[in-house]
């Protein structure tokens, strides 16, 4: 079973909050692409590059299924979590973790399947 599906049938009252979340996120670095690029490391794994590639998709995932989204666990885990967007919604979930609404059981469930490492750790609040 895929995590994001699981994670999704064991919240699906957190769904909503997590999709709006991840739309604050794409919005966040797409307001700081520019200076997010000219920090971003140099023969990376993962370059500016394929991090927004991913951005995009999420994007377009969110714009084409918007509320089935946070309605469907199958929905939100087969779309958000299709292919190497996994990479960026596993991101958005452990910066979801740390904020105050996340609840501690939602919390202790996204370090478990998720870990605990954020992808980018830039301060992007400049």
């Amino acid at each position: 079973m895929k995590k994001g599906y699981l994670l999704a049938k064991l919240f699906p009252e957190n769904l909503k909050d997590l999709t709006l979340f991840v739309q604050q996120e794409t919005e966040r670095f797409r307001v700081q692409e520019e200076y997010i690029r000219s920090i971003w490391a140099e023969r990376t794994l993962v370059t500016a590059d394929f991090w927004f590639g991913l951005v995009s998709n999420t994007e377009k995932v969110l714009e084409w299924f918007n509320v089935t989204l946070h309605r469907s666990p199958r929905v939100f885990s087969d779309h958000l979590f299709n292919g190497y967007n996994a990479i960026f919604l596993t991101n958005c979930l452990v910066e979801y973790a740390d904020r105050e609404e996340c609840s501690p059981k939602l919390k202790e469930a996204i370090h478990l399947l998720f870990g605990h490492d954020k992808m980018i750790v830039a301060d992007l609040n400049q």
